[in-house]
């Protein structure tokens, strides 16, 4: 059995230190754990070890925080976010970081097949070389290797964080395209990362996104919980 955690909306940094405490807290013996949760304020978060600054212009409005997990910058304004916690007994755990990324979106893309009633073929087999060297701090800038494509085009990734007790799984989902008229206010003008996430990003709606969001969330649960949501 599943634990089903719904926190609701809340600032950035709350969300991040939910995560974090999921993942101090998970016994070896726990149940897995899917967590959802939406973004109080325009937001953005960033992987542990990335310093943002430089990244993003002085006073973009975001309201940023610090992911405990990797990767690089996520503008949390179209996309669906959502949380895996495996626990180290669990057999979906790995030693292996990879094998426990493909675990999960093996599951994500499962999930998208029948949100678009169409089959999804396969993961990203390997890194593509990013734009420019500041793309590549971009999470819908440059795909990575096992992230969920359409028509060679990013509709899903994710971070991990993986600790002696189990691992945690932040994905995140595009759901609309991104407003490039806000991009450009808030990215430096030098850079590619509005047309490079224009060019690999795939969103799966063009219509209501909180609908959109209801319909995806409850086929991720019945996916990868094995449970249908109520």
């Amino acid at each position: 059995m599943w634990k089903i955690v719904n926190s609701g909306t809340n600032r950035a940094e709350v969300n991040m230190a939910m995560d974090e405490k999921l993942l101090e807290e998970l016994n070896p013996n726990d149940p897995p754990i899917l967590h959802f949760y939406d973004f109080e304020l325009p937001a953005a978060t960033y992987g542990f070890f990335l310093k943002p600054e430089g990244f993003l212009k002085e006073g973009h409005g975001l309201n940023l925080a610090r992911r405990p997990t990797g990767g690089g910058i996520l503008f949390h304004l179209w996309d669906l976010t959502f949380s895996v916690l495996i626990p180290k007994n669990h057999p979906g755990y790995s030693d292996d970081v990879m094998k426990n990324y493909k675990y999960i979106n093996d599951l994500v893309l499962i999930a998208l097949s029948e949100y678009l009633e169409m089959p999804l073929l396969s993961l990203l087999p390997e890194n593509p070389i990013p734009i420019d060297e500041v793309t590549k701090h971009f999470c819908f800038a440059k795909p990575t290797k096992y992230d969920v494509m359409i028509n060679g085009k990013k509709v899903a990734g994710a971070a991990q964080r993986r600790k002696k007790n189990g691992f945690l799984h932040q994905g995140s989902i595009s759901m609309i395209m991104p407003d490039f008229e806000l991009l450009q206010k808030i990215l430096p003008e030098e850079t590619l990362t509005a047309s490079s996430m224009k060019q690999h990003t795939f969103a799966l709606t063009e219509g209501n996104l909180d609908e959109a969001k209801k319909k995806l969330r409850i086929l991720l649960q019945k996916v990868i919980s094995g449970e249908e949501a109520l």
